[in-house]
C-alpha cells in the first residue's frame, strides 16, 4: 500500500484577470507511476466535495466526488472531453490544455497548467491553475 503523507495545498487559479487563492489540507501518495493528491474542496460553492488530482508524466486528471461530480483530463497540446455535474444538472466540458509545468520532487513542489475551457461547445474562458504542495509538519 502506498504511504500517504499529509500535505498543505495552495490552489492558485487565474481566469479573465481574476486571481483566486485557496488553501486546503490533504493527502499525497504515489502508486503505479502516478501521484495522487486528495483534499476537501475549499470552495463553499462546491458544498461537500472531495477532489483528487492524479498526475504522471503524460497528463493531469482532476476528479471530484460529492456535491459536485467532475472528471477532467489535461494533456499538453490536446483537447479532451470531460464531465461536470452539479445538483442542478450536467454539462459536457472540453479542455484544450496549453501546457503542464511540473516543479516537483517526490510529489512536493508545484504543478501548474493552463487551458481553454469549452462548456457545451462554447468557449468559457482561459484558466491557469497552480497547485503548491508542501509537507504538513504540524502534527
Amino acid at each position: 500500500m502506498a504511504m500517504k503523507r499529509k500535505v498543505r495545498i495552495r490552489i492558485e487559479s487565474k481566469q479573465a484577470g481574476q486571481a483566486h487563492i485557496q488553501h486546503a489540507q490533504g493527502e499525497l501518495y504515489h502508486m503505479n507511476d502516478s501521484y495522487y493528491l486528495r483534499y476537501a474542496e475549499p470552495d463553499s460553492d462546491m458544498g461537500r466535495t472531495t477532489a483528487t488530482v492524479k498526475w504522471d508524466d503524460e497528463q493531469v486528471k482532476v476528479i471530484r466526488h460529492g456535491d459536485v461530480e467532475s472528471d477532467l483530463t489535461f494533456r499538453s497540446g490536446t483537447r479532451t472531453a470531460g464531465t461536470y455535474a452539479l445538483p442542478q444538472g450536467r454539462m459536457q466540458l472540453e479542455v484544450a490544455t496549453h501546457g503542464i509545468e511540473r516543479k516537483l520532487s517526490d510529489g512536493i513542489g508545484s504543478l501548474a497548467w493552463s487551458y481553454d475551457m469549452y462548456a457545451d461547445g462554447v468557449h468559457a474562458g482561459r484558466i491557469r491553475l497552480r497547485l503548491v504542495i508542501e509537507e504538513d509538519r504540524t502534527e
